[in-house]
């Protein structure tokens, strides 16, 4: 992808996420002040003159059905801008993650950062991100010092939070981690397809699994 094509693919996407996470705001208005966070820095973000080299990893394989899936869903606006722009993206795994989940774990799972560490464009305390775990996985117990939402695209992976059962939560829908609150993903027949928000207090640390 061209580089002003980029770009354009980029406004376009920033439009979608502002006005989804202005419509949580109001929607869920215990978030609004994280909400609130993350829509400040992404609207003052700016496209980078070097966006880098794209990349793919064997995780992307199971992009195609999640975004099929995604298209059909009440984020749709959202995943068709995140589409057009994904080509430019550079994809990226918590390789420490490897020694303790093997390599099938690794080779199902990514996350691209569009605001963020290892990001189109960095920052050092917010997160915007698209993640993927394909079907039959499991994202074990961690916590971390950050807060973090997620708002999936549908499917039917399991969310545990501290020492609950792990439950469905409907597309479009936030999971909510409070700093420091033990959760877990489990992937059953879909792709987990989801945004991720993470706002941490000082410069961001990665999750640690229990």
């Amino acid at each position: 992808m061209q580089s002003d094509s980029a770009e354009c693919a980029f406004e376009a996407l920033r439009t979608e996420m502002l006005g989804f996470i202005g419509r949580q705001a109001r929607d869920e208005p215990s978030l609004a002040g994280f909400l609130g966070t993350v829509a400040r820095e992404l609207a003052a973000a700016r496209f980078p003159a070097d966006p880098g080299t794209p990349v793919r990893l064997p995780g992307c394989r199971h992009l195609e059905a999640a975004l099929d899936m995604a298209r059909r869903g009440p984020m749709a606006p959202l995943a068709r801008a995140f589409a057009a722009l994904e080509p430019a993206l550079r994809w990226i795994r918590s390789e420490h993650y490897r020694a303790q989940l093997g390599d099938a774990y690794m080779e199902n799972y990514c996350y691209t950062n569009i605001l963020g560490f290892d990001a189109l464009i960095p920052h050092d305390r917010v997160v915007a991100a698209f993640f993927v775990i394909g079907p039959g996985r499991h994202y074990p117990r961690h916590r971390h010092a950050a807060e973090e939402i997620y708002f999936p695209f549908g499917g039917d992976t399991l969310w545990g939070q501290d020492d609950r059962p792990p439950a469905p939560r409907d597309a479009g829908r936030p999971v909510h981690n409070p700093p420091w609150l033990m959760h877990e993903m489990i992937t059953q027949g879909t792709p987990l397809f989801t945004f991720c928000l993470w706002v941490s207090e000082e410069p961001t640390r990665l999750a640690r699994l229990a």
